[in-house]
This record gives structure tokens, C-alpha cells and sequence, in this order.
């Protein structure tokens, strides 16, 4: 695009001016993605992902991808187990318990840093807001012992 103008003047300058500043020879990608709520999924269902995106962006609101994968491999490994004794074991189920585990160790991870992540948050409280701490201290300890 060097050389491309805007027909705005401010633009066109302001273009100039960012083209002398980048290297030469990197481009900048044509999007930028940064995340703005971590922890926090935000699905894009639109025309070109989906046949319907209206229905999609209401099944996703009942119940995420991530609940749906799960009902699914829990499903499917019921399915598996009910096979006849001595079936051949398909590489697909091999797979599937791979995928099966994969998903319950990130569950895992998840639970781990959200652990971690509530007891910086009771130091903070603890230093911060005394009071604050003794009663969720108090409300932990309860669901604890």
C-alpha cells in the first residue's frame, strides 16, 4: 500500500510518517487481537463461520462450546464402554480418551490457578480490608473442615 493515499491530507501525512518508521520489509498484520478480559471468552459467530448465527449465539448462551464438548465425550465414552465384551478397540476411542484427557487436565490447570489466584486475592484483602478477610477467612473455613 506505499503510496496509496487517503485523498485526507492529515491522513496522508500521518500514513507517510508511519511508513519512515516501520522497518522495511515488516508488514503489520491486517488484524490485532489483544485480550481485554482474561479468562473471559467472547465467541464471533457471524455469516462466514456460520449458517445461522442468530440460533448459534443463542445455543452458545444456554450452554458454551466447552459445556457442550464435555456432555459429548461424556456421552460418547458412555457409549464405548456399553460396546460387547472383547469389540475391537477402534483408534477413534483411543483418540477420543486422549482428547478426554487433555480436557480434564486443563480443567485441572484452571483450578489450580483460580486457587492460586484467590489466595493473592485474601493477602490483598488481608492487608487492605481486615474485616473483609476474617469474614471470607471465616466462610472458607467453614466449607473446609
Amino acid at each position: 500500500m506505499v503510496g496509496t493515499s487517503t485523498g485526507n491530507p492529515f491522513a496522508d501525512a500521518f500514513l507517510d510518517m508511519a511508513r519512515a518508521w516501520m522497518p522495511v520489509g515488516i508488514a503489520a498484520p491486517n488484524t490485532l487481537t489483544q485480550s481485554i478480559l482474561p479468562g473471559w471468552s467472547l465467541i464471533s459467530v457471524n455469516e462466514t463461520n456460520s449458517a445461522s448465527p442468530d440460533t448459534e449465539r443463542a445455543i452458545v448462551a444456554k450452554a458454551s462450546y466447552g459445556r457442550q464438548i464435555g456432555r459429548l465425550l461424556d456421552a460418547v465414552e458412555e457409549l464405548i464402554e456399553e460396546r460387547p465384551e472383547g469389540a475391537p478397540r477402534k483408534k477413534a476411542f483411543t483418540e477420543l480418551d486422549k482428547l478426554a484427557a487433555k480436557v480434564a487436565h486443563t480443567k485441572r490447570e484452571a483450578a489450580k490457578a483460580r486457587l492460586d489466584q484467590l489466595r493473592a486475592d485474601l493477602a490483598l484483602l488481608k492487608e487492605h480490608e481486615p474485616a473483609e478477610y476474617d469474614r471470607q477467612r471465616a466462610a472458607l473455613k467453614t466449607i473446609l473442615d
